[in-house]
């Protein structure tokens, strides 16, 4: 009984978001961390059904946004339509992350003809004028690729200068001066695979967070296929002893045989997801013939998943919510409007999410009944989350 009321409610959670709902829902639902993938000028049908993140694959760079100086594409590129990934994503009410602001690649070419001071003025006006036309940004790879890729107008931007990273401490000076409402990142390849890699960024990073100019780490997911789970494991480690949240973004696995992707999955995509330093993955793309690394898709283009897509279905539904394991503790009204009571948990911590992650609410449960206020908190589908010792049960709640 208890089990077909909650198809009920997710059905009916389904309908006001505006999307079909599988009993699972996104591969991340029941999760404290998002699961996302690319978008570009289109979003695939079922985008919603597995993923509750997004990222601009390519509309958010600056070659692709403002290839004539002065003329700004965001909308009318013939590939890349900026307005179409941010606009699905507030909504559908999912994060989104703006990439990239700052790269020395993917950037206008006539930007290296000009003399310093009108380069500078020139990435000024980048970041002023995406922070007019999209001002609620979650989170920002500022600068892109830093030990990879340094943009040629670098010196305009202050160089090495004393620090030895002058220009990516102005870059994120600017970032914060003109989306303060938004989380600023560092994002980098060969980040979890490399260790000398791995202090050079933290060399970068400790600047920046002397400066409270950085709100989290994000090391892309390219290239791990050869690595062992020993090396990124002790990499994320030593990253995450900086106390940052870190986020995996661009990940694949370019992998052309079946099992052997699966069998990468099986071996890596645990160790990144269940790392308590790691707060959201992001996948850089999962489609035949719509990725960037050919043999890296989830999904074949006759719409069948690969072996690594139904083994990832099966691992994010054991480790989160399933509606087998419903417990005895019961919370009401669902849908709630003002208040949830909660019957039946002693001793226990109680978090209320954002189903993208975002922790809203948090309490310690020392009686029973207990009434949590949720008036102010965002409408549509809330993760409650209730812990005591190592055991750890979840709940979707939809607010209306």
């Amino acid at each position: 009984m208890k089990i077909n009321r909650f198809i009920q409610l997710l059905s009916i959670t389904a309908i006001l978001l505006g999307f079909s709902l599988q009993v699972n829902g996104q591969l991340a639902a029941g999760h404290s961390k998002f699961l996302g993938n690319i978008g570009g000028s289109t979003i695939p049908s079922d985008y919603m059904t597995l993923w509750n993140q997004i990222t601009p694959e390519n509309g958010g760079k600056w070659g692709s946004v403002e290839g004539t100086m002065d003329k700004m594409a965001w909308d009318t590129h013939p590939a890349y339509d900026l307005n179409v990934i941010y606009n699905f994503a507030i909504k559908n009410k999912i994060p989104i992350r703006f990439h990239t602001l700052v790269w020395g690649q993917q950037q206008p070419s006539w930007i290296s003809t000009l003399p310093a001071d009108q380069q500078l003025a020139q990435v000024e006006q980048w970041f002023k004028l995406t922070a007019a036309r999209y001002p609620n940004l979650d989170m920002i790879d500022v600068v892109n690729e830093p030990l990879h890729a340094v943009p040629s107008y670098k010196d305009a931007l202050g160089g090495n200068g004393t620090t030895g990273w002058d220009w990516v401490i102005w870059s994120f000076e600017k970032a914060r001066q003109y989306f303060p409402g938004a989380k600023l990142h560092l994002n980098d390849y060969h980040i979890l695979n490399n260790g000398t890699n791995v202090q050079n960024y933290i060399q970068i990073i400790n600047l920046l967070k002397a400066r409270n100019l950085i709100d989290g780490i994000c090391c892309q997911g390219h290239f791990l296929e050869s690595t062992s789970v020993a090396i990124v494991r002790t990499n994320l480690n030593t990253l995450a002893q900086l106390g940052l949240p870190i986020y995996i973004t661009e990940f694949d696995l370019h992998l052309a045989d079946d099992t052997q992707q699966l069998n990468k999955y099986k071996e890596l995509f645990p160790v990144i997801w269940e790392h308590t330093a790691v707060k959201g993955v992001t996948l850089w793309g999962y489609r035949q013939g719509s990725i960037w690394r050919t043999d890296a898709y989830l999904i074949r283009s006759n719409g069948t998943d690969r072996p690594a897509m139904t083994w990832l279905k099966g691992y994010l539904s054991s480790t989160g919510y399933t509606p087998e394991n419903l417990p005895k503790i019961e919370i009401f009204p669902n849908p709630a409007t003002n208040v949830l009571n909660i019957t039946g948990a002693q001793n226990q911590t109680l978090k209320l999410y954002h189903v993208s992650g975002q922790l809203l609410y948090e309490c310690k449960i020392n009686e029973s009944p207990k009434v949590i206020d949720i008036s102010s908190l965002p409408l549509g589908i809330l993760l409650c989350k209730l812990t005591s010792g190592n055991t750890v049960k979840i709940w979707k709640i939809l607010r209306q």
